[in-house]
């Protein structure tokens, strides 16, 4: 049996989100492992396998240098998750694109916890080690680059991206790959809006994982995680890819997320004997 530590920020105490990891922790426990969550960099306790569950965009130095104290860690490759690190779709003022644009920030989930983190940290008088940005609440959605507001090109940590959205007569779409290991489950959800979020969606189905998106998991060396993801025009097309991803605690009751979580949660033996990822080239 292993001892396994979820690593996570000092500010993070407390914070009680439901993260995806807490219900395979606990399918673990019940396994035999004994598993540890660690807040802050210092003073880690010594483990078998770690999980580097910061849900921050990009990683603090003082918390990657703690990660060589042990042997193994769960997304220990996966130092920054940020917007421009993956997209193929980003435009600027002059580019030549003519479609729909959508605004994003370039840090994960709307930069919403990266500040509330901040925000945390500065309240308790600690030294904050999160640099400041935007926080959107939702991703406005334009006609064209030039109806932009100016204010957006200015702004540090906003970012415009091609909109592409995946569509039929029925509605709008969103794929949703969740991975442990090689343990996996993947969705395709419709909603009658753009932008797809659990309250809004009106149906679900299974879908398969395309190669193309398969090929970014390698690239970005994930071993846990979400990949939210469409297909437009043709091809397949990485919109989010996530290292802390989190349940609805309402989902958590249901039957089926019960048996996802059981799936994924099996996923740590393999991920356990796996090699050390090679970084590949981006998918072109």
């Amino acid at each position: 049996m292993a001892t396994i530590v979820i690593l996570e920020h000092l500010m993070q105490r407390g914070l009680k989100l439901p993260y995806m990891v807490y219900p395979l922790a606990r399918r673990w426990r019940a396994a035999g492992h004994r598993v540890l969550v660690h807040y802050g960099a210092q003073n880690p306790p010594p483990g078998d396998i770690a999980i580097l569950n910061l849900d921050l965009t990009a990683i603090p130095a003082e918390y990657v240098r703690m990660l060589s104290r042990y042997p193994q860690v769960i997304n220990g490759a996966v130092l920054d998750i940020s917007k421009c690190m993956f997209s193929q779709d980003l435009v600027g003022r002059d580019s030549d694109w003519r479609g729909p644009v959508i605004v994003k920030t370039d840090a994960n989930y709307g930069g919403r916890v990266d500040q509330l983190l901040r925000s945390r940290a500065r309240k308790v008088g600690a030294r904050s080690d999160i640099p400041s940005g935007p926080v959107l609440e939702t991703y406005p959605i334009f006609g064209s680059i030039p109806q932009v507001p100016d204010e957006v090109w200015i702004t540090p940590g906003l970012v415009v991206e091609k909109f592409l959205p995946e569509r039929d007569e029925a509605g709008y779409y969103l794929r949703i790959w969740t991975f442990f290991g090689d343990r996996e489950r993947s969705s395709r959800y419709r909603a009658a809006v753009p932008v797809i979020k659990s309250g809004n969606v009106i149906g679900r189905e299974s879908a398969p994982v395309p190669e193309e998106i398969r090929a970014w998991r390698d690239t970005l060396r994930f071993d846990f995680g979400k990949f939210d993801y469409v297909r437009c025009d043709g091809r397949y097309v990485l919109l989010d890819a996530n290292r802390t991803p989190t349940a609805p605690s309402g989902l958590i009751r249901k039957w089926r997320m019960r048996a996802s979580f059981d799936l994924l949660a099996e996923g740590l033996e393999g991920v356990a004997r796996s090699p050390v990822r090679l970084k590949r080239r981006a998918p072109a």
